[in-house]
């Protein structure tokens, strides 16, 4: 059993003075400091100006908010890690209901978060830049988002696609050149209103992440989009579609991906079968019967403690697009209390949670 803590922050203002609250909080502290700078000239230039150029084109804003840390902490731009690991060159469950699935009539989305803390600034944010939509979410990187839901009611979570792609150690090199999934998921829920506009968004800006987006907004519609190597699918689905309900973990599902997909782990086959078990068997869905599927250990549920062996549940997180509320857990929701948060300015705070601490079985990695 091991404890950590979570932060949850508020970011409100023009970008470069987001980035300079950003600065503050990382020069208060020091072990986060260390995980997000570079040494001076460790990154190429012509690399750094094409992230940049990049950026301005479809994240208008993030460079000015990293300039606002910058100068906040007192190094150049290029040194920010977050460019470093956003360009790329060459452990999820996600889920979705429409109302005519769900008990309270209401559009739901569900997801388990799998990683390892000690990569993780473990952040949950609300933000509000000016000309941009307000919203709540998991930071990563600082200047990136992992998932969340604006004000509009649009909800976005993310899954790997195979194995992670990085340009990080035992990281898959990028099959494609583009954005790593940080800056796709703030993009969107930054700029797009429904699912509609977030697949034309994401559909045409440069991907090199292998990933699949769940999204799901408060007009009623739900959809999952799929990206290896550049190749990209979606399926959308509202009231008069015959499907209800959407799920997906860490492989391919749409036909048109399924070609480039590279190889299949057992224990995404098995998490996704769960979810499809409890959906199929279910005719209305409670927000209850998502927290006990998020909640019950692998494999018969979703949920893992192989923190160490960069498999363990973060966050649990039930997004009401509706009510345009995320009731979440912060680490194992088997050890920590749900909490509800609306898109709105938080409670500044430092949370202590508990990451119970257990080895994965010999077939968890297991290549199908």
């Amino acid at each position: 059993m091991e404890k950590t803590n979570v932060y949850l922050k508020n970011f409100i203002g023009t970008n470069y003075e987001v980035g300079k609250q950003i600065g503050k909080w990382v020069l208060s502290t020091p072990s986060l400091l260390k995980q997000v700078l570079l040494p001076p000239n460790a990154y190429p230039h012509d690399k750094f100006e094409k992230i940049v150029d990049l950026l301005d084109h479809y994240c208008e804003g993030i460079n000015e908010e990293i300039r606002g840390f910058s100068d906040t902490v007192g190094v150049s731009s290029e040194q920010t890690l977050f460019y470093a690991m956003t360009y790329l060159e060459r452990g999820c469950s996600l889920m979705s209901v429409l109302p005519g699935k769900s008990k309270n009539g209401h559009t739901l989305m569900a997801r388990n978060y799998d990683f390892n803390n000690e990569m993780e600034e473990m952040c949950f944010a609300f933000t509000s830049i000016k000309d941009k939509y307000s919203y709540i979410g998991s930071t990563l990187n600082l200047f990136g988002r992992c998932d969340g839901m604006n004000e509009h009611g649009l909800a976005v979570c993310k899954a790997s696609n195979g194995l992670p792609v990085g340009n990080f150690e035992g990281g898959q090199k990028a099959g494609a050149t583009g954005f790593s999934f940080w800056a796709v998921v703030r993009s969107i829920l930054e700029n797009c209103k429904n699912v509609q506009e977030a697949i034309e968004w994401t559909m045409s800006a440069p991907i090199g992440y292998n990933i699949n987006l769940m999204l799901a907004d408060s007009s009623n519609k739900i959809g999952l989009l799929q990206c290896i190597d550049g190749h990209k699918a979606y399926k959308l689905l509202d009231a008069y579609s015959q499907e209800a309900f959407l799920s997906v973990t860490n492989h391919a599902l749409l036909d048109d991906i399924k070609p480039y997909e590279k190889m299949i782990i057992e224990n995404s086959v098995v998490r996704n079968q769960r979810i499809m078990e409890m959906f199929t068997e279910k005719k209305q869905l409670t927000k209850n019967d998502m927290k006990v599927l998020l909640s019950t250990s692998y494999p018969e549920g979703l949920c893992c403690h192989y923190y160490k062996d960069f498999f363990g549940t973060l966050r649990s997180m039930i997004f009401d697009v509706n009510d345009k509320t995320i009731e979440m857990t912060f680490g194992s929701p088997q050890a920590n209390e749900w909490r509800t948060f609306s898109v709105e300015p938080l409670k500044m705070q430092e949370i202590e949670i508990i990451l119970p601490q257990e080895k994965a079985g010999p077939d968890f990695y297991k290549i199908r």
